[in-house]
C-alpha cells in the first residue's frame, strides 16, 4: 500500500484491519482487536453512503458546467485531454486496455473533436496510458496530423507546464474527469493557461435528491476519489502549483 493510500477512507479502514488482526495475535493487545475491527467497519460502512460521496465528491463534480457547445470558442485551436489509466495488454481488446475515466476522457474528447476537427488533440500524462489513449482517438478517426502524444508528464503540473509550450497564448480545451477538474483548471491557470473545462466521467447523479439511500462500493470508491482530489489540491496550493 502507498502511503498516500491511507488517508482514502478504503486505505485507512484497510490498515484498521491489519491492525486489528496484529492485535489478535499479541495476548497484551487482544482486548483492542474488537475496537479496531469495529473502528474498521465503520469507516467503511460509513464511506460507502450515497450521502457520504455526495457531501465529499459532489462540490468537486459541480466545479464547472458541462462543454455544451466547443463552437462558442472560435479562438481554441487545441484539445487537451489528461490521462488516467491504462495497461499495453494484447491480450485485451483496445477498449478494456484504458481503466472507465481514460475512456470516458477519449470519448469525451472524440465528440468535441467531432464538432471541431479543426483542433489540434493533446494527450498528456504518462506512459502506457497516453499511447493507449492516442491509439483509441486514431481508431475513432482522429488523423495522425491532428494528435500529439505527451507521455512524459506525470502530473496535471507537468501536462501543464507542457501545454503552455505549444498552445500559443490561445485557450485550451481541456477535458478530463469531473471531479478532477478543479485542479486541472487551477493548476493551468497558475502556468499561464486559459483553459475551457470540458468535464467528464461523472460519478455521481447529477441531482442529490435523485440518489438512493444506500451504501455500494461504488460510493466508497466516489469518497475515495474525493479525499485523493482534496489532499492534491492541498498540496498543490502548498506547492505554489496552485
Amino acid at each position: 500500500m502507498h502511503p498516500k493510500d491511507v488517508i482514502d477512507p478504503s486505505g485507512f479502514a484497510t490498515l484498521l484491519f491489519v491492525a486489528a488482526g496484529i492485535a489478535l495475535l499479541v495476548p497484551r493487545t487482544r482486548s483492542w482487536a474488537f475496537t479496531l475491527f469495529a473502528a474498521s467497519a465503520t469507516v467503511v460502512f460509513v464511506f460507502s453512503s450515497s450521502l457520504a460521496a455526495a457531501l465529499l465528491l459532489g462540490p468537486l463534480e459541480k466545479s464547472f458546467p458541462a462543454l455544451r457547445n466547443p463552437r462558442d470558442f472560435p479562438d481554441a485551436h487545441v484539445i487537451v485531454v489528461l490521462t488516467a489509466y491504462g495497461t499495453d495488454d494484447p491480450e485485451l481488446p483496445l477498449s478494456a486496455q484504458m481503466n472507465a475515466p481514460s475512456a470516458f476522457r477519449v470519448l469525451e474528447t472524440a465528440n468535441l473533436w467531432s464538432l471541431r476537427p479543426d483542433c489540434t488533440i493533446v494527450v498528456s500524462g504518462s506512459s502506457p496510458a497516453a499511447e493507449i489513449m492516442a491509439r483509441q482517438l486514431r481508431s475513432l478517426g482522429v488523423p495522425e496530423s491532428q494528435l500529439k502524444v505527451d507521455a512524459d508528464s506525470d502530473s496535471t503540473a507537468e501536462s501543464a507546464d507542457y501545454l503552455r509550450k505549444i498552445a500559443g497564448g490561445r485557450p485550451v480545451f481541456l477535458v478530463t474527469s469531473a471531479g478532477h477538474m478543479r485542479r486541472a483548471v487551477g493548476t493551468f491557470r497558475n502556468r499561464g493557461l486559459t483553459p475551457i473545462p470540458a468535464p467528464t466521467d461523472y460519478r455521481l447523479i447529477r441531482t442529490p435528491a435523485d440518489a438512493p439511500l444506500n451504501v455500494s462500493p461504488s460510493h466508497l470508491q466516489a469518497s475515495d476519489l474525493a479525499f485523493h482530489e482534496y489532499l492534491g489540491l492541498a498540496w498543490y496550493r502548498l506547492t505554489g502549483r496552485l
